[in-house]
């Protein structure tokens, strides 16, 4: 469904790359990539959905380019730029992406009743609070059977019972689907997913979210690694059952790093 291939990617006057050599292969699972604010997750799905050039590297869904693609309707996101577009309120927004997708509009106005969001129904995305405008996304991009799924932070800003019910949502959902966080404590919603660190740029994993508690960080190239990153702070192991920092617990990998740097 999404193949991206040896990525990297620097923005105009950058002076490292946003993404670096990052490869990433999603067909019926889903996945979620951990990483901080900055790290190149939102630039990753961005690329997914050829929203920034890919100057070098590749990226493929169901197998044609990118950048070959226009008005494809099964791949969804959350990224609030993509509903903003139209200078509508979100009743109409909904009724448009209905129209275009097939839908009944009264499937999603359902859904927003159930997330208590109806009076964003009347307002235009920039009228709308932060925590608002990410949940309209969110519900959009969960709508009219989506085939491919991109979520960028879908929780930021998010109150916790409407966490609860996207997260209900999210496992309910059948369909690969990709989803990044900077909250290394959602993880556990995720049991059953596949796992992805993101640090400078650099994709790190295929892992499990089931086996967190097994993983460590080490310092150096570590003997056995299941990877290794390179960084500015110098090279670091993930290995199994053994190593310097257990990431059970950690409340981010940055942090974990820079603890035994």
């Amino acid at each position: 469904m999404l193949e991206i291939s040896h990525l990297t990617l620097t923005y105009p006057g950058g002076h490292s790359p946003a993404l670096r050599d990052v490869s990433l292969a999603l067909d019926r699972e889903k996945m979620v990539v951990v990483g901080a604010n900055g790290s190149g997750k939102s630039t990753l799905l961005k690329a997914a959905l050829g929203l920034v050039p890919v100057p070098r590297g590749t990226v493929h869904l169901r197998d044609r380019d990118v950048n070959d693609i226009t008005g494809d309707l099964g791949i969804t996101t959350n990224l609030g730029e993509v509903y903003r577009l139209m200078y509508v309120p979100v009743g109409d927004l909904i009724r448009v992406y209905a129209g275009l997708k097939g839908g009944d509009p009264r499937e999603i106005e359902g859904r927003f009743h159930d997330f208590e969001l109806e009076e964003t129904l009347r307002h235009r995305m920039h009228e709308l609070s932060t925590g608002q405008q990410k949940m309209v996304g969110n519900l959009l991009a969960m709508s009219f059977r989506p085939e491919l799924v991109l979520l960028d932070e879908p929780f930021d800003n998010v109150d916790f019972t409407r966490r609860r019910q996207y997260v209900e949502l999210l496992q309910s959902h059948d369909g690969p689907l990709l989803l990044n966080t900077h909250e290394f404590e959602l993880l556990r919603h995720f049991s059953d997913w596949d796992l992805g660190f993101m640090f400078e740029g650099q994709l790190l994993g295929r892992f499990r979210v089931a086996d967190l508690d097994r993983l460590y960080v080490s310092r150096g190239e570590a003997p056995g690694a299941l990877a290794v990153l390179h960084t500015r702070l110098g090279a670091f192991s993930i290995t199994r059952d053994h190593g310097d920092v257990p990431l059970k617990g950690a409340t981010s990998l940055n942090a974990v790093m820079e603890g035994i740097a």
